[in-house]
């Protein structure tokens, strides 16, 4: 590795309480002659708080390919350069894969300078098994994809992280109760180490009840963890549970029959519905 060149950090900062900044990072921002921020209007206001006169760029989705070879560049001419999000971990759903991916081409340094992110933090409180978990940042906005991708989810029976923004938190709730059994417990914390930070608990219902009973309740952004949970076999369809749903069936409206029969024998309403389709042949 080439001594003249320069070092590129990648550099943790707060998801909301500035006293959640590292010695380490404060340290690597005074040291660097250039910083690539997500929105320099938003690191402006870190940065001056904390006293940190280091120059601030550009750096977000919209303009990484043409930025990453500028910063590159500097890095070759043996300027130091840290990239930042808004908040958090950068590359964590945030820009920076085409530096990060450009410095290892050119064979640059890259130093990991750790902090605080909201999918690691939310997990931590959550209370459910962390051993294993999938993280999934912001789901598709296409409907199409975004659905076929809470479908996996929701019957993964492993502890997922999902990121949302306040204007889409109660359709996210909405489209997930139609595929996560009824009973599996999730999290979600809402602007977590600000001011208002909220954590409700409870099953999917029970925590759109919550959100829905104030009236800041789906204001700001929200980390999502579902519990692990038991996955449910193929073959665990029996004579007692055809039975209750012919019931149902008989004495309800289809969405009531399976929105209940759901509740009774805690299996999916897509499941239930395909059983008695399958029955009907």
């Amino acid at each position: 590795m080439d001594n003249n060149l320069g070092t590129l950090y990648v550099v943790s900062t707060p998801i909301g309480n500035l006293n959640d900044i590292t010695n380490r990072a404060i340290k690597i921002l005074n040291k660097v002659d250039i910083c690539a921020a997500e929105d320099t209007r938003k690191s402006s206001q870190l940065f001056n708080a904390l006293n940190i006169e280091t120059k601030l760029t550009s750096y977000h989705k919209f303009s990484e390919n043409t930025k990453t070879n500028v910063l590159i560049n500097k890095i070759l001419e043996g300027k130091d350069v840290a990239i930042i999000s808004d908040a958090g971990t950068p590359l964590i759903s945030d820009p920076g894969r085409y530096l990060v991916n450009a410095a290892i081409e050119k064979g640059i340094k890259i130093v990991p300078i750790p902090g605080v992110t909201s999918a690691i933090t939310a997990l931590s409180i959550s209370g459910f098994n962390i051993d294993k978990f999938h993280y999934f940042g912001f789901l598709p906005r296409r409907k199409n994809e975004r659905l076929a991708l809470i479908k996996e989810i929701c019957a993964s029976g492993i502890t997922s992280v999902i990121f949302e923004s306040g204007k889409r938190i109660g359709n996210l709730l909405n489209e997930i109760s139609q595929e996560l059994p009824s009973e599996v417990q999730i999290l979600v914390a809402r602007e977590m180490t600000k001011i208002y930070e909220t954590f409700y608990r409870g099953t999917v219902v029970q925590i759109l009840e919550q959100l829905n009973s104030t009236n800041y309740g789906t204001k700001g952004e929200f980390v999502l963890v579902i519990s692990d949970f038991e996955k449910l076999q193929e073959d665990e369809f029996s004579e007692e549970d055809n039975r209750i749903m012919d019931l149902l069936w008989d004495s309800l409206t289809q969405k009531e029959a399976l929105s209940l029969g759901s509740k009774i024998l805690n299996k999916k309403r897509n499941y239930l519905y395909k059983k008695k389709i399958e029955s009907k042949k």
